[in-house]
């Protein structure tokens, strides 16, 4: 499995991912440019909103990122024999693998994988494992909350319900491993919801305001793009599949769209920036304190012989 993840097609395929990221962000770029007065529109309305907007947008990255971690921890600290990952520290690891995954020929999750290796004595294929829950908690998710919004919708109920609609579980959850991977999933649904209040921000930021039923539709849409393998973060395909969807969910042109996620993707990039930076001499303090741990249990196990 070691071997498997640093395969020479692994890091094609993700060199790849990155390039098709670029491209695609590179040409909303390009059709928001070409879009003349909805561009001027949109700019004029970003550059004299307020910074307390500015400042709330960051604020639902972090609450994400916090959510991303906790469900991580969860499913982490499953293991058997228990190993217990702190939260500081699995939080500079989402930071550090999140801001990996927007810089070619990083790491991202494989350094993730490798650290709890190390550290932890995390088997390798038990560690790809989690990040196939954590993904797939991601997906089901966007999915539950889609189909409760599309359920609601024709039933004439209140967005609310698809929110609700989990703690139809609680009842099913009579072991330890169901309500495990029930906390996660909940937290999973508590993520998509802040992704829906930063998506409705965003769009308020150019000027275009959508109801809270259109902005949790599309937070679905953008979590489920999070999810394409080899393209980190959804780089591209997220401002894409946003802005296809948007005209037909929330009434709001494509170029605003697109000029909406944008300005969520750059939010983005300047959260994860300094945290990610942060986040990596801690790292590696930790993993050199181990190496040196393990270095003197070896050292006394010889003075024994």
């Amino acid at each position: 499995m070691d071997q498997l993840l640093q395969t020479s097609q692994r890091r094609k395929l993700k060199r790849v991912g990155l390039l098709v990221g670029l491209a695609l962000i590179a040409a909303a770029v390009l059709t928001i440019a070409r879009s003349g007065s909805i561009a001027s529109q949109a700019w004029q309305h970003l550059s004299h909103a307020s910074p307390i907007l500015f400042a709330a947008l960051l604020g639902c990255i972090a609450l994400i990122t916090l959510c991303t971690t906790l469900s991580m921890l969860i499913l982490t600290n499953r293991t058997r024999p228990p190993i217990r990952v702190e939260f500081r520290e699995m939080l500079a690891l989402i930071c550090a693998s999140t801001l990996g995954n927007f810089i070619p020929l990083q790491p991202g999750l494989i350094g993730r994988i490798a650290f709890h290796h190390q550290v932890h004595g995390i088997a390798v294929p038990y560690s790809v494992l989690i990040a196939i829950q954590s993904t797939a908690l991601t997906g089901f998710a966007a999915l539950w909350i889609g189909a409760g919004l599309a359920i609601t919708h024709a039933t004439q109920l209140s967005w609310i319900a698809a929110i609700l609609s989990p703690m139809l579980l609680v009842p099913f959850l009579r072991n330890p491993t169901a309500r495990e991977f029930a906390a996660a999933f909940f937290i999973r649904i508590f993520e998509t919801c802040v992704w829906a209040l930063r998506i409705h921000i965003s769009f308020h930021l150019i000027g275009q305001d959508i109801d809270a039923s259109a902005a949790l539709a599309l937070a679905c849409i953008a979590n489920a793009a999070n999810t394409i393998p080899f393209v980190g973060n959804g780089l591209g395909i997220r401002e894409w599949s946003v802005g296809f969807l948007a005209p037909l969910i929330a009434g709001v042109p494509l170029v605003d769209a697109l000029a909406a996620e944008l300005v969520g993707r750059i939010a983005e990039i300047i959260f994860f920036i300094p945290a990610g930076l942060a986040a990596w001499p801690m790292l590696h303090k930790r993993l050199r304190v181990h190496r040196t741990l393990q270095s003197g249990e070896v050292i006394d196990s010889v003075s024994l012989l």
